[in-house]
């Protein structure tokens, strides 16, 4: 998302942060609209259940999506499972939870923390016995893997697919990794004052993932884009701002949660175009970036599903489903 202006942004902060440039404007996107009724941090308000099995899983969308994107997930094989789709607050029409305070770091992990606490709540409040996680896209796999993180006495394992390790920035086509500690003061400091809080609504909506991400089917395509342009826009902002300062990969190395990494192949069109600012990010962040989890760790698994965007049991099916079942075969073993 704004992929090619954080770049950018990222190469000019330590210069223009001393500049005040903030357009003297009165939108504000930092801030709910007036009059928007929020719920509990620490909640999760929506959910569904299917199943009657005695082991459970919980689905998490990532960013700009709900529960209902999970409708088609193959689970008729999974009938052991009792299954949780969980929609994310601020998503879906739901309500989000208040802003953070102004001059909260969006370093603080504020909604994403309080989201893995909604979480932890539905699994006390349901009784779950060890359910399996299954982190999807941006924002899902981040959840996910935090939730292992910090309760992995809770969970049996988690499932990311679809989605980036972490942001990595690509400059002249050429991945550039800057420091959790620079990455979260250009976005407290520039990157959502002076960038975002201002960004109207359709440039945002046009400048975030492309289409062709999210599936290699293009009028589905075109349909999972449209989602995410009916989200309000300081809800998109501060979870997307969360995922740019934040970076779990090397602590999620060291993990002791069994865990399967589904990286998806996308199209070689989509993967080269090295110049091309709007796309040379994918393979770096959705690809690449899970490399320094190989061989790091015997509970981790990674596995690659090839003609598939980032929602690949659309595309992939079967596939997809059975690379599912292989990993929750191993998990009773």
């Amino acid at each position: 998302m704004h992929f090619k202006a954080i770049c950018i942004l990222l190469l000019l902060f330590q210069a223009a942060l001393a500049q005040d440039t903030t357009p003297k404007d009165s939108v504000n996107n930092l801030v709910l609209p007036r009059g928007t009724m929020t719920c509990m941090l620490g909640s999760i308000p929506s959910f569904t259940m299917s199943g009657m099995g005695k082991q459970s899983m919980i689905l998490i969308h990532g960013i700009g999506f709900d529960g209902s994107v999970f409708n088609d997930f193959p689970l008729s094989p999974l009938k052991r499972y009792r299954i949780y789709t969980v929609t994310i607050p601020g998503f879906g029409g739901t309500s989000s939870p208040p802003l953070p305070a102004a001059g909260t770091s969006y370093g603080e992990q504020v909604w994403s923390h309080g989201a893995v606490e909604g979480i932890r709540k539905l699994i006390q409040k349901e009784n779950l016995s060890k359910p399996v996680l299954v982190g999807h896209f941006t924002m899902g796999v981040q959840l996910a893997m935090r939730f292992a993180l910090l309760h992995p006495d809770l969970i049996g394992g988690v499932i990311l697919i679809g989605g980036p390790s972490k942001f990595i920035s690509v400059q002249n086509g050429k991945a550039m990794e800057y420091s959790l500690d620079f990455r979260i003061k250009a976005i407290d400091g520039y990157m959502a004052p002076k960038f975002y809080k201002t960004i109207r609504k359709e440039v945002f909506d046009e400048n975030n993932y492309l289409p062709d991400l999210y599936s290699n089917r293009k009028e589905l395509a075109r349909e999972l884009w449209i989602q995410p342009t009916k989200v309000l826009l300081p809800v998109m902002i501060q979870y997307l701002c969360e995922f740019f300062a934040s970076d779990l990969t090397g602590d999620f190395s060291k993990t002791s949660v069994p865990a399967l990494v589904i990286r998806p192949g996308f199209t070689r069109e989509l993967l080269s175009q090295p110049d091309n600012p709007n796309v040379n990010y994918i393979r770096p962040q959705f690809i690449d970036g899970w490399d320094v989890l190989k061989g790091k760790n015997e509970h981790i698994t990674i596995q690659d599903i090839e003609q598939s965007g980032v929602f690949a049991w659309k595309d992939q099916p079967e596939k997809l489903n059975q690379m599912v079942i292989d990993f929750l075969k191993r998990l009773k073993r």
